[in-house]
């Protein structure tokens, strides 16, 4: 009798484990698709402005290519504008049709730029690089379309999966990076008669063709990636699969179960209405009731403020001015930091598997470090093109680590609040009113700084050739 018990014990514990180690395969394919999802947003935008370099010495429009694609890239705000207006409208819209759509469009765009990236059209009797344009449109629109319909397609998935969206977002700033090194750029740098960094064709080890060829193989893969987690029962019963098992809870849900029991406001009020139901009158329940609410609200509000003016910065307004932070301190300063910056932010939302902030004190703390590297690199922008310790090692390093410092904590930043809004709220326009918040950040961020550096004198332009 009790050897049958122990067989049948051990029986049961090989199918759990076996369902266990089958739900985990599980998990990591969903964390692979949606890494690869969140690839598509910015892989195109990012992709043809590290191609820069070659293309300026291509296109007709030369060292104002950078102007144009800024406007067109920023034109493409008019799709989440009509988007979000038609859903206040009560218009029924198919998130998955339209996903699919953007998708195919962007591929469709990226594929011209394999046979006609350097082909022009003349435009009342002027030359222009139309099909990179149109391209760099259809391509920005995918991105501007990430914040309002990509990152909110993901609600119905567990919270876990917002780590790797944003996973997947950084790598679309680093894959074109680590190609374009591969293929040369920046690696032998000129200057010509009108003293503006060129790159000659013959000097890459390939030319666009195949730079912008590999960029249309990994959208490919990316609108596979969105169909299999759109289309395959498989995934559909697995995305939002919570592991109940103690012994294998992973140190992420605990942090979870940390941030439910210290801010879910549902969990908090039952606690206090327990307590008043002893020793307190209806009134006072009401009003305590009242306070925790009223601080929940203002929780929410303060996040989404927050992150606002973390788009703003990481994504508009900063950008614009790295050069004339990084630019004074030579060449390699500002190589190092567009790379770093880029590797950083995948690295940072890697960091989000093991380490979570659980309470404002701590977010706060974060915002204060992504204040105090802001301000450095800002104030160097403007006392550009001399700013202190320009001739030295200590400054090359000091400009390098906060540019560092800066994307991944903001990185970091951003990805915590987003997770942390999903977390304690139960509604399905969460996802979609953070992503309203963050492409207004983003654009108000990016025509702000383009009004300053074009239209004041805030920012002057330093000599490329003389470092």
């Amino acid at each position: 009798m009790r050897r049958s018990k122990i067989c049948t014990i051990m029986k049961d514990d090989l199918q759990v484990n076996h369902y266990l180690g089958h739900v985990k395969c599980g998990r990591a394919i969903i964390h692979l698709l949606v890494i690869l999802f969140g690839i598509s947003t910015w892989i195109g935008v990012n992709g043809i402005f590290i191609e820069l370099p070659l293309l300026v010495n291509i296109a007709p429009e030369g060292w104002n290519l950078p102007a144009y694609i800024v406007i067109v890239a920023q034109s493409a705000n008019v799709g989440p504008a009509i988007y979000t207006f038609l859903r206040k409208k009560k218009c029924e819209l198919n998130e998955s049709l339209c996903i699919l759509c953007l998708l195919c469009l962007q591929i469709l765009a990226m594929g011209l730029l394999i046979f006609f990236y350097d082909k022009t059209t003349v435009i009342d009797g002027e030359k222009h690089s139309l099909i990179l344009l149109v391209s760099v449109f259809f391509n920005a629109l995918v991105g501007c379309f990430s914040s309002v319909l990509f990152m909110p397609y993901l609600h119905d998935f567990d919270d876990i999966y917002i780590v790797s969206y944003f996973i997947g977002e950084g790598l679309s700033g680093v894959l074109p990076s680590t190609v374009a090194l591969i293929q040369g750029i920046g690696e032998r740098l000129e200057c010509n008669t009108t003293e503006i960094i060129s790159l000659n064709a013959s000097h890459v080890k390939f030319s666009g063709q195949y730079y912008f060829l590999f960029l249309t193989l990994i959208l490919l893969m990316s609108l596979v990636a969105f169909i299999i987690l759109r289309y395959f029962r498989f995934i559909q019963s697995r995305k939002n699969l919570h592991d109940t098992n103690f012994f294998t809870q992973t140190k992420v849900q605990l942090v979870n179960y940390i941030w439910h029991n210290e801010f879910d406001s549902s969990t908090n009020v039952w606690y206090i209405d327990q307590i008043l139901s002893k020793k307190e009158s209806e009134e006072a329940k009401c009003s305590t009731l009242k306070k925790a609410n009223n601080l929940y609200v203002f929780k929410k509000i303060y996040l989404y403020i927050l992150i606002g003016i973390c788009c703003f910065f990481s994504n508009g307004f900063l950008p614009s001015i790295q050069s004339y932070s990084c630019l004074p301190y030579g060449h390699l300063a500002y190589q190092l930091s567009i790379t770093c910056a880029q590797f950083i932010n995948p690295l940072a939302c890697f960091l989000t598997f093991w380490i979570k902030v659980s309470n404002i004190k701590n977010i706060n703390c974060l915002s204060l470090i992504c204040l105090i590297a802001g301000c450095y690199v800002i104030c160097i922008a403007l006392l550009s093109p001399t700013p202190p310790l320009q001739r030295s090692t200590i400054g090359i390093g000091l400009i390098v680590l906060f540019w560092i410092i800066l994307s991944g904590v903001i990185s970091y930043l951003k990805l915590i609040i987003v997770s942390f809004l999903k977390h304690i709220s139960s509604s399905n326009k969460t996802l979609f009113n953070i992503g309203i918040v963050m492409q207004g950040g983003s654009a108000s961020g990016a025509i702000i700084s383009f009004v300053l550096i074009n239209f004041t004198d805030f920012f002057k332009m330093y000599d490329f050739c003389s470092v």
